[in-house]
């Protein structure tokens, strides 16, 4: 999954267009502002919360940008001041993208391959936002036998006793087939570990074992190309050339914060910090987690 999502020829590393119309899918900030002008404000109340040690502002990171829209709409909806003093960071790995997002942002901001390199130009702290960031994750697949689950050859499914289990609380009750992204929290250690003072704001779809599992006797590992829903094994058809992604559980998330020092502040629906009523779709389906260093 690493291989296919990652590498030198890997779906976010290659040329091709993924977003929009034209590309595999589209996101929340390709449809509306509204997710932009509720973050600008999230923004301006971590400044204000973390004003008296730092000045007039904090950087604001942003993990996986896209094509640089949410970048470009939060500028637009903070108010004139703050805006000018805004020191905007972006981490993206691809570099057809990182060319999209500078032209979208006029070139207004730092880029940075990863967050450890973005952390260590802002000495540590930083107010770090992401949307549908985790959820392209390489992840591990378990049953609730607690076998892995491998491709051979013929990219068909082989089970096999695990070796070793990786830090998840979804083994405390293990759904019949479900994810374990390991390389998350390897990151959290590697990259996530460098933030000393500041908040964290992560968007994606997901939740808990209950919400993510329930009638999913595939688990939540899907892709997408053309805008068509791929499940296994269709999923594994053609690596590198459509998105592979899954559904995020963020008890993990929080979990493997908190040993790094990080406060769950909050853990709500989309819908509920877009004050919307659109519980039933991606407004449900999407969660907005808050944690705080300091």
């Amino acid at each position: 999954m690493a291989e296919a999502l990652y590498g030198p020829r890997g779906y976010y590393t290659s040329e091709r267009r993924i977003l929009g119309p034209r590309g595999d899918f589209t996101t929340t900030p390709k449809l509306s502002q509204l997710l932009a002008r509720e973050i600008a404000q999230w923004i301006l109340a971590a400044w204000k919360y973390h004003g008296k040690d730092h000045g007039k502002h904090l950087p604001v990171i942003e993990l996986g940008p896209g094509d640089g829209t949410l970048a470009h709409h939060i500028r637009r909806h903070l108010p004139f001041l703050k805006r000018r003093s805004l020191d905007y960071h972006f981490v993206e790995i691809s570099p057809s993208l990182a060319r999209r997002q500078k032209a979208k942002n006029l070139n207004k901001g730092e880029w940075h391959l990863t967050l450890k390199e973005a952390l260590i130009k802002t000495n540590g702290s930083a107010l770090i936002i992401s949307n549908e960031f985790f959820d392209a994750f390489p992840v591990r697949i378990f049953n609730d036998r607690l076998e892995e689950l491998f491709l051979d050859a013929q990219l068909t499914e082989v089970w096999q006793a695990a070796e070793e289990l990786p830090a998840s609380t979804l083994f405390k009750n293990p759904p019949a087939r479900f994810e374990v992204a390991e390389s998350i929290q390897r990151w959290c250690q590697s990259d996530l570990s460098e933030l000393r003072k500041g908040d964290v704001l992560s968007i994606d779809y997901g939740g808990n074992a209950q919400e993510v599992y329930h009638r999913r006797p595939l688990g939540s590992l899907r892709g997408y190309a053309h805008h068509m829903r791929l499940l296994p094994p269709e999923a594994y058809q053609n690596p590198g050339k459509q998105d592979l992604t899954f559904d995020v559980s963020f008890p993990d998330l929080i979990e493997w914060g908190q040993a790094l020092g990080l406060k769950c502040l909050s853990l709500s629906s989309q819908a509920e910090f877009l004050k919307t009523n659109d519980h039933e779709g991606a407004g449900g389906a999407f969660k907005v987690l808050h944690q705080r260093k300091s």
